[in-house]
């Protein structure tokens, strides 16, 4: 009776705790449910098997002293390390990196890059590049977009990106590209897409290479279709692709851009030129850096009307340099005032 209650305790607890390891599969998608399902499902049921094997002969090794049911036991479970050598390993990583790196504890929206991308093709749409820009350049200090989708975006726009970070490939592709070498170009990224086909910019480029350069915005959308089934591509990144293909593709003349009024920061709101008036509180501020009610109105236009927040966090981090800990205070509690407003 010992050898039973015991038995089903041991296979229970390793099911529970196998089940969990298992969610550390690098292959899983996390978007084909059953599959997953099935994988670890798999795995989980040879390695109850091996658990089994191994408890049974450990248990005769220590009643019986059975050398072979000790040799045995050994047997059965050295596959266990093999089977879960890949999970451990990605538990660490894991483990590893929340201790290094502090927990985000904000709530999860998985839209809010879309909605982001959406008001920078608004802007453009609009005629409002400037704004477009300064936008995009905020961005680059947050985690609200990836930094391959703003790079591609702001040289879209017009403005180049020196990033250091970009491959002597792609930089190489790049200058061929801008000297009217596409053939030789589109055979660099063709390269660099082969060795990682999940690779953003070099997808990009070529989708731009074929649909703006070359005219053959079928190439482009190929290049799409690859990117697409690669697992676990954002969806977002996706979109502003496919929107980037048809406007590279159908390029539109260029509209005429509004002028914003000379009035003041107020009017400049009502009239929808928030980042004209987010530039004129800036220069504002830089000349009284001392003026909190100036302060104040720059933090409001930075989270109620851009919808900024990590901008609007930095401001109030260095209002606390400059101000006393009742007026940071009453910042703070402001700011969090405002993004219930913003987020109801």
């Amino acid at each position: 009776m010992p050898f039973v209650i015991i038995n089903l305790a041991v296979l229970a607890l390793a099911t529970c705790f196998f089940w969990w390891l298992s969610g550390f599969d690098a292959k899983l998608t996390f978007e084909n449910g059953v599959a997953d399902f099935i994988r670890r499902g798999v795995r989980c049921g040879v390695t109850l098997v091996l658990v089994e094997i191994s408890f049974v002969n450990l248990w005769r090794y220590i009643e019986d002293h059975d050398p072979r049911a000790g040799f045995a036991y050994m047997v059965a479970a050295m596959p266990l390390v093999i089977i879960w050598c890949s999970c451990l390993s990605h538990m660490g990583a894991h483990a590893f990196g929340w201790l290094i790196d502090s927990e985000d504890k904000r709530p999860f929206d998985p839209r809010r890059e879309g909605r982001v991308l959406d008001g920078i093709a608004a802007l453009i749409s609009k005629g409002r590049k400037k704004e477009a820009i300064r936008l995009c350049e905020s961005l680059k200090d947050t985690d609200e977009v990836s930094a391959a989708t703003l790079a591609s975006t702001l040289e879209h726009l017009g403005v180049p990106q020196q990033d250091a970070k970009i491959t002597k490939p792609l930089a190489e592709a790049d200058h061929l590209r801008s000297q009217g070498k596409f053939p030789e170009a589109e055979a660099i990224l063709h390269a660099v897409l082969f060795k990682n086909p999940r690779d953003l910019e070099a997808a990009m480029m070529l989708m731009r290479l074929y649909a703006q350069d070359m005219h053959q915005p079928m190439s482009a959308s190929l290049v799409l279709r690859t990117l697409e089934a690669q697992p676990r591509m954002a969806a977002d990144h996706l979109d502003f692709a496919r929107r980037s293909i048809e406007e590279w593709s159908n390029p539109r003349p260029e509209p005429s851009v509004e002028l914003p009024p000379a009035g003041s920061v107020d009017e400049l709101l009502a009239q929808g030129f928030i980042g004209t008036a987010i530039e004129r509180l800036e220069e504002l501020v830089k000349a009284k850096p001392q003026d909190f009610d100036l302060q104040m109105k720059l933090l409001e236009v930075q989270a109620v009307q851009g919808k900024n927040f990590p901008m609007a966090e930095k401001m109030v981090r260095r209002m606390e340099k400059i101000f006393n800990p009742e007026q940071v205070e009453l910042a703070a509690a402001r700011l969090r005032e405002w993004r219930g407003i913003v987020n109801s």
